[in-house]
């Protein structure tokens, strides 16, 4: 089984096991006096525009990090939730603000990776807009039935949407589980139509009424329903089982080898801002995700923690990019 969606595909630079974190925020303590702020930033807030709904995997990432990050570069650390177009009125908002470090983009795979690709009116590019700081995390997906499918399996449901072609439908609350989904078809052959949603949490809300059968969704979004029963999950597409839930198969237990559905959050600044600025925030952020409280946290929903270096974060971003470009081509998304 080859599935990353929790464990990260770097190209140039692995992800660091979460066992190294600690080390990796204890070297740039020894060197980074994170805990000051410039003069002339430390009275301003530092703003993570969030693409997406409250709910989603990336909010509650920032929102988990919010309050040890506050305390590690001493300034106000806020979570401004700026969803839309599949997150790209919050890529320009961070694109067009003053390149100080002070405006931040957690961005997802959709937002830096995907539209860029697809669309030709994303109004930014990840090149020349954006200064890469780190990757972030990487995400577990769960495939989600709704009650009514009589599926307990992954293969039931491949199976059942053969057997009753044009009858199920999933739903994606960003380009990113789109092209999970997409992947997901090619790879299987289910007979799966699509609906598209704003936001992650509006499709699991989808798929809790029946508006869809299927839905791709990160488990942040999907637990609240699957504990109370309005959803049945079938599969994570991750290389282990999640410690939230033990007794779900992973794509690979399921029957569905080789499977790879990389999903993942990095942080980007505007284009321009400085070089030490961009190094404080790499290492605010490295320490931050190196606590075991945090990384915990994050772990038992279904995010793994996986800093990197500004380089390995470019050099992965452009692999990336070649890697959708080639799959749009093949499922006919390219502008």
């Amino acid at each position: 089984m080859t599935t990353r969606a929790s464990q990260g595909s770097l190209t140039d630079a692995r992800v660091l096991p979460i066992a190294a974190l600690a080390l990796v925020g204890a070297a740039y303590a020894a060197w980074t006096p994170v805990a000051r702020a410039d003069a002339t930033t430390e009275s301003r807030a530092v703003r993570l525009i969030v693409g997406t709904p409250p709910g989603s995997g990336v909010d509650f990432l920032m929102r988990t990090l919010a309050d040890p990050l506050q305390q590690r570069l001493g300034q106000p650390v806020v979570v401004e939730n700026r969803p839309g177009a599949d997150g790209i009125i919050g890529a320009r908002l961070v694109a067009g603000a003053a390149p100080d470090g002070n405006v931040l983009l957690p961005a997802t795979r959709s937002q830096v990776a995907l539209n860029p690709v697809i669309r030709r009116d994303a109004g930014y590019d990840p090149f020349v807009h954006f200064a890469p700081i780190t990757m972030l995390a990487h995400q577990a997906i769960l495939v989600l039935v709704h009650p009514s499918v009589p599926a307990r399996t992954v293969g039931e449901m491949i199976a059942h949407s053969r057997a009753h072609p044009g009858r199920l439908h999933y739903g994606s609350g960003a380009t990113t589980f789109m092209f999970v989904a997409e992947a997901f078809k090619r790879a299987t052959g289910a007979d799966l139509g699509h609906v598209p949603y704003v936001g992650v949490p509006p499709s699991v809300l989808g798929a809790v009424a029946g508006d869809v059968q299927v839905v791709f969704a990160d488990v942040t979004a999907a637990l609240p329903q699957i504990r109370a029963g309005r959803l049945r999950v079938l599969a994570v597409m991750s290389d282990r089982r999640l410690a939230a839930l033990p007794d779900v198969p992973t794509l690979g237990e399921a029957g569905v080898a080789d499977f790879d559905a990389p999903v993942w959050l990095a942080l980007f600044a505007p284009a321009g801002t400085p070089g030490e600025r961009v190094e404080r925030l790499l290492a605010a952020f490295t320490q931050v995700l190196a606590r075991k409280d945090v990384a915990e946290k994050l772990l038992d929903a279904g995010i793994l923690p996986s800093p990197s270096t500004s380089q390995a974060l470019t050099a992965f971003l452009r692999h990336e990019i070649a890697r959708n470009t080639s799959l749009a081509r093949t499922i006919g998304l390219l502008p």
